[in-house]
């Protein structure tokens, strides 16, 4: 018999975020196995757009908002730092009613599947038997990451005591869900390795035919897409502006920085140096990929793997990046992308790419291969399919 699946969610699969399109796409990979029965629980209320997209898509079993819950007294203060099963890790809840709602579409379903930690807790619950928590970006990497690159001293200790914080919370996984879902292999052996821990990456929608480059000879150009108010983002973008963009507009002065997301308008008004364009949101993002030189991740921090590598890869796009934006994609440096840590470096991988399309050709032919292979999400069905299996199997024993 097909499982019934609950999946519990935060994100909208009809937003832009990268979480909300591995909703989308985990959602149809899970209605592959069983029914699926979608349960959201939000903050940020969605849009009736949104939410009448969703209804037409899933069974849309419950729609609910987050209430605050602050931490005011010193002990939960406390807690909240050096306790791994305090509940209100994030300052939220939702409300009873909703929780009683949830329990009763979780003692009906065969498997919960549940998208992000931060909606498990929301829900007061400790114990989720026959569950999968599916973790696209794990908070005590992102915190460890980015206190290095955090300039004053309370912010930078506040960002290595959450780093400590969640690395508690995250050693007592394995006792509240019974399978833990990651984005690469190598986060397996954080969460203690073994079959209950299983490897789900990020990635990204095949487009209907092969993506065919229309690069502007006159005006050749780089571009970068995401949200600019995400701190990866941001952070990545400023040190590319400061660092390497003045050197390439030195050897190419008609080059063109192309940045699409949001706050990628308010971004391009406030830099001194010129050919920085922000367009903000884009329709048809492969239409202006398709223009790009090459595509640059300068990411430096961040706990999961980067979805605009993936969509580089479906795009047809030479990609640049760091190490850091490489994590969690089996790629090769020279092969299918270029990959620069040090500020010179990155500079003349643009340069070479916006001069010499022939070597971006090679790059995103081989990317363009590599990813149909292993990051379309028609690819990574069978590791959902595995990670429902193994969650399954471990409530009848069979996984240890």
């Amino acid at each position: 018999m097909r499982p019934k699946i609950l999946f519990l969610c935060t994100a909208c699969p009809f937003g832009t975020s990268g979480s909300g399109v591995r909703t989308m796409h985990v959602a149809k990979l899970l209605e592959k196995v069983g029914p699926v029965t979608m349960v959201v629980a939000t903050e940020r209320p969605w849009t009736d757009e949104q939410l009448a997209k969703t209804r037409a898509t899933f069974n849309l079993g419950a729609y609910i908002l987050y209430r605050p819950a602050p931490i005011r007294t010193l002990a939960d203060r406390w807690r909240q730092v050096f306790d791994p099963k305090f509940m209100n890790s994030n300052g939220v809840a939702v409300p009873p009613e909703a929780a009683r709602q949830v329990q009763d579409l979780v003692d009906s379903h065969d498997l919960v599947w549940i998208h992000t930690f931060k909606l498990a807790n929301a829900f007061r619950r400790f114990q989720w038997p026959h569950s999968v928590l599916d973790v696209d970006d794990y908070p005590s990497r992102f915190h460890a990451s980015a206190a290095p690159h955090t300039p004053w001293v309370i912010p930078k200790f506040r960002r290595w005591r959450n780093a400590f914080a969640w690395r508690r919370r995250e050693s007592v996984w394995a006792e509240r869900f019974s399978v833990v879902s990651v984005c690469k292999e190598s986060d397996r052996a954080h969460f203690g390795g073994g079959p209950r821990v299983q490897v789900v990456p990020n990635g990204f929608e095949a487009p209907v035919t092969a993506p065919v480059r229309t690069l502007n000879a006159t005006a050749p150009c780089l571009g970068m897409i995401g949200d600019f108010t995400y701190l990866p983002n941001s952070n990545g973008l400023n040190w590319f502006l400061q660092n390497c963009w003045p050197a390439v507009r030195r050897e190419i002065p008609g080059a063109r920085l192309r940045l699409i997301g949001k706050s990628s308008d308010t971004i391009a008004r406030s830099q001194p140096s010129e050919g920085v364009i922000g367009l903000g949101y884009v329709p048809d993002t492969g239409a202006e990929i398709a223009t790009w030189s090459a595509m640059i991740v300068p990411t430096r921090l961040g706990g999961g793997t980067h979805l605009k590598v993936a969509e580089g890869l479906a795009r047809r796009v030479p990609i640049i990046t760091t190490q850091h934006g490489a994590r969690g994609y089996t790629v090769e440096h020279g092969r299918h992308l270029l990959i620069a840590d040090a500020a010179d470096d990155f500079t003349r991988a643009c340069c070479r790419l916006l001069t010499d399309p022939a070597a971006g050709a090679r790059l995103s032919d081989a990317g363009w291969e590599l990813f149909n292979q292993r990051y379309s999400w028609d690819s990574i069905a069978p590791a959902v399919a595995a990670t429902v299996e193994a969650g399954l199997a471990q409530d009848r024993g069979g996984l240890r």
